[in-house]
C-alpha cells in the first residue's frame, strides 16, 4: 500500500512539473507572446483579444517568443460556411510599437506591418499600415 501511495505521489509531482504550453499562453511573457483571437474586424485594422488557447475552426494568432507565429485562418479560397481552418507558420518582430508579421496562408504569403494603437487589459487594438500579399504558381 505504502508503494502505490509512493509512486502516486512521486507521479502526481512529475505532472505537476511539466510546462502546459496551453495554459502558459497567459503567463508574465513579452507583448505580444501569446494567444490571440476573437478577433473584430474594423476599417484600418482590428481589435483581438488574448485568450488560454485557440478554439478549433476560429481565427486566431499564436505569438511565441523565438519569432515564431501561427496563424490560424481558412484552410483554402472558399469562405462559405462551415468554414475549415489550418495553422500557418511563419515569424513575426516587434520594432518599438510596430509588428512586422510574415506568414503563409492556402494561396501565397501574407506580409503586414500593425502599428499598435491601444492595449487594455487582454485587448489589442491593431491598425494595418502595409500589407502584401504574394501568390504562389499553385492556388487557383
Amino acid at each position: 500500500m505504502k508503494t502505490t501511495v509512493f509512486t502516486f505521489v512521486l507521479g502526481l509531482l512529475f505532472f505537476s512539473c511539466m510546462e502546459n504550453e496551453d495554459l502558459s499562453a497567459l503567463s508574465s511573457e513579452p507583448f505580444p507572446v501569446g494567444n490571440w483571437s476573437n478577433l473584430n474586424y474594423q476599417e484600418n485594422g482590428f481589435a483581438m483579444e488574448k485568450v488560454n488557447q485557440l478554439k478549433e475552426n476560429t481565427y486566431g494568432y499564436r505569438f511565441l517568443s523565438d519569432g515564431k507565429l501561427i496563424h490560424r485562418a481558412n484552410s483554402g479560397w472558399c469562405g462559405t460556411p462551415p468554414i475549415v481552418t489550418t495553422d500557418y507558420e511563419g515569424r513575426w518582430e516587434k520594432d518599438g510599437d510596430i509588428l512586422k508579421v510574415n506568414v503563409p496562408y492556402w494561396g501565397g504569403t501574407h506580409v503586414q506591418e500593425w502599428k499598435i494603437t491601444s492595449t487594455s487589459g487582454n485587448t489589442l487594438q491593431v491598425e494595418v499600415i502595409s500589407e502584401d500579399r504574394q501568390m504562389d504558381g499553385n492556388s487557383e
